[in-house]
């Protein structure tokens, strides 16, 4: 099973853990890279990242006080 990196840092606003990552997120070594999940639209919709982000972005995470493990 593929494991991802956690993207954790003390003071976090929040913290998403996942359960194991998809063949797509395993492949690429980001959190939620499938082409149809939505993780990332509605991060940003729910107000949490100013902008939208792509799979990629997901170390720089801990710098908006967003955590994933």
């Amino acid at each position: 099973m593929a494991v991802l990196p956690d993207h954790l840092r003390p003071g976090l606003r929040v913290v998403f853990c996942g359960t194991a990552p998809g063949l797509v997120s395993a492949a690429r070594g980001h959190y939620y890279a499938g082409p149809g999940n939505a993780f990332w639209s509605l991060l940003h919709e729910a107000g949490f990242t100013p902008v939208r982000l792509e799979p990629d972005a997901d170390s720089s995470l801990p710098d908006l006080g967003i955590g994933l493990t």
